[in-house]
């Protein structure tokens, strides 16, 4: 990278490597094998009892959800089909001018993890199971992480899923500390001071994440309080899109470059290369499919090498920020 700055530092204005998509999962013990027996036992709860138990549980969210949204005066919308529910509510914080606190509250039906009961030798059991479940969606305009939501699963376990943008906070940070700043929807375009800059884009990761998540989970699981009093969240990461942006002055600075260096990865990046990329090495026993390939979109072009559900893609940005992005889908593969 220092390399090709210093070749192109005439057209290049900065350099910033932040976070983009970040997606959280936590989850309670009590939704392991044999975990689930022991809670219900411990509440005094049957095995055969267990859909009406959690069905009371889930209206108790649900309630609460609704709630919610009525204290702080927001709306709380069921969504009976497919809708891209950032954009709904990108729309309603537009339209209600919410620049801090809850946007809204979506809910909408969705395949969840969960158990089911199955009869056996001596007694019934739970075993992991998948059905549809309601799941609420919190959106808020948040002070330290901009636009964001928390998604919990309203039938046991709960599980809970929180969506940030690195790119999000960082904006947030350079608001605090007075630096300038150009940006359009994820991407930055000028930045004043980028090595500053990039030392409050590194100290994202070092917060201690998991009270941060906690605290959200006390706001939108009351059975926190309550039925779950003695049980924490486990949080993992989920996904996680790190973004390596080189800021060039403006558009005809990368034009010309950027068609070569799409020709170049094109050309001579195979499997080895890509495998390479994601900090592996290319092995007889792999069983997978890698991939490489260009797509045209406005205004210009990328091209994305695949291993299974993680890749590593170039493309121009808003026609002046070339973007080097390593998309981690499934982190199991790293274990």
């Amino acid at each position: 990278m220092k390399d090709f700055v210093e070749r192109h530092r005439e057209r290049i204005s900065g350099v910033i490597m932040c976070f983009d998509r970040l997606i959280f999962k936590g989850y309670l013990s009590l939704g392991w094998d044999g975990q689930m027996e022991k809670f219900l036992q411990h509440k005094r709860v049957l095995i055969k009892d267990f859909g009406r138990f959690a069905k009371q549980q889930s209206q108790v969210l649900k309630l609460h959800a609704q709630d919610t949204a009525r204290r702080h005066g927001r709306p709380y919308v069921y969504l009976a089909k497919k809708t891209r529910k950032d954009d709904l509510a990108r729309k309603i914080a537009q339209r209600d001018n919410v620049e801090k606190g809850l946007i809204c509250v979506l809910a909408t039906v969705e395949p969840c993890r969960t158990f089911k009961m199955v009869g056996g030798q001596g007694r019934p059991r739970l075993v992991p199971a998948t059905r549809s479940s309601l799941c609420v969606y919190y959106y808020y305009q948040d002070p330290q992480f901009g636009f964001m939501h928390v998604r919990l699963q309203t039938w046991l376990p709960f599980t809970i899923q929180i969506y940030l943008n690195g790119h999000e906070i960082l904006a947030k940070k350079l608001q605090k500390h007075g630096i300038g700043y150009r940006q359009e929807d994820n991407a930055f375009l000028w930045i004043e001071d980028c090595p500053r800059a990039q030392r409050l884009a590194d100290r994202i990761v070092r917060r201690k994440w998991h009270r941060v998540f906690s605290s959200f989970a006390g706001r939108v699981n009351p059975l926190l309080n309550d039925l779950l009093r003695w049980n924490d969240y486990y949080w993992v990461t989920d996904q996680a899109e790190l973004a390596t942006d080189v800021m060039f002055h403006d558009p005809a600075s990368l034009h010309s470059l950027y068609e070569k260096l799409l020709e170049h990865a094109m050309r001579h990046f195979g499997a080895e290369d890509v495998m390479t990329f994601l900090g592996r090495k290319l092995h007889a026993s792999f069983a997978g499919e890698i991939v490489g390939n260009v797509k045209r979109r406005w205004p210009g072009a990328r091209i994305k090498h695949r291993m299974k559900e993680n890749w590593i893609k170039m493309y121009d940005k808003h026609g002046s920020v070339l973007r080097v992005e390593t998309v981690i889908n499934q982190p199991r593969e790293f274990k």
